[in-house]
């Protein structure tokens, strides 16, 4: 239902990424329980996919396992919560050793500010605050590892969180993350770049 190939997307970093995917025993269960249920439009996204990443690229050999896992899925016909729950639920019973989050990416407008509803996940990640995290992979049936990247996988493999201001919310919750995840305690590698106002009033970096 997504290319497999997004354009924005260095070619390189997707075969990377798919290599590390493909190569974790854990985040493979983790695809092929979503993958179980078949869902028409779905991802696992952010945590699970930055922080194998990023354990990557520090040479840790203890994973980073995140506190839960992001489903986004896509479906403007059942836009209910309850819809959201009975997923997880249905993951639950799968898969019951994990925490799971399921996103509905047709109703998250509301929370980034925008009006009108997004089309599809592509669109919907397209209006995330932080490129870096805004990266998906999911299994096809065949079992090939598909990548849902609408703002490229650059920011996530040079390990640059930075800001991308589009959706009217984007400044605060930006600023809300940044301050909240403390990622460079966990991965001093990374660097994060302030908000243009943050910037004139101090470092541009932390």
């Amino acid at each position: 239902f997504m290319t497999h190939r997004d354009p924005n997307a260095h070619a390189g970093h997707v075969e990377a990424l798919c290599r590390l995917v493909r190569g974790d025993a854990r985040v493979m269960h983790l695809l092929r329980s979503v993958a179980s249920l078949g869902l028409a439009q779905w991802c696992i996204a952010a945590g699970v996919v930055r922080n194998l990443v990023w354990d990557h690229l520090h040479d840790f050999s203890t994973p980073t396992v995140p506190s839960d896992v992001d489903v986004l899925i896509f479906d403007d016909i059942h836009t209910e919560p309850a819809y959201e729950r009975q997923i997880e639920s249905a993951l639950t019973a799968v898969s019951p050793a994990v925490q799971w989050e399921v996103v509905n990416q047709a109703t998250v407008h509301a929370y980034t500010g925008d009006t009108a509803p997004y089309r599809s996940i592509a669109e919907a990640m397209s209006r995330w605050v932080d490129p870096m995290t805004a990266v998906g992979v999911y299994l096809a049936r065949d079992e090939t590892i598909g990548v849902v990247a609408p703002l490229g996988l650059d920011d996530l493999f040079s390990m640059t969180v930075q800001p991308h201001l589009v959706a009217p919310r984007a400044a605060q919750i930006y600023r809300d993350r940044v301050a909240a995840k403390n990622w460079t305690a966990r991965w001093p590698k990374v660097r994060i770049v302030a908000l243009p106002d943050d910037a004139r009033n101090g470092s541009d970096e932390r």
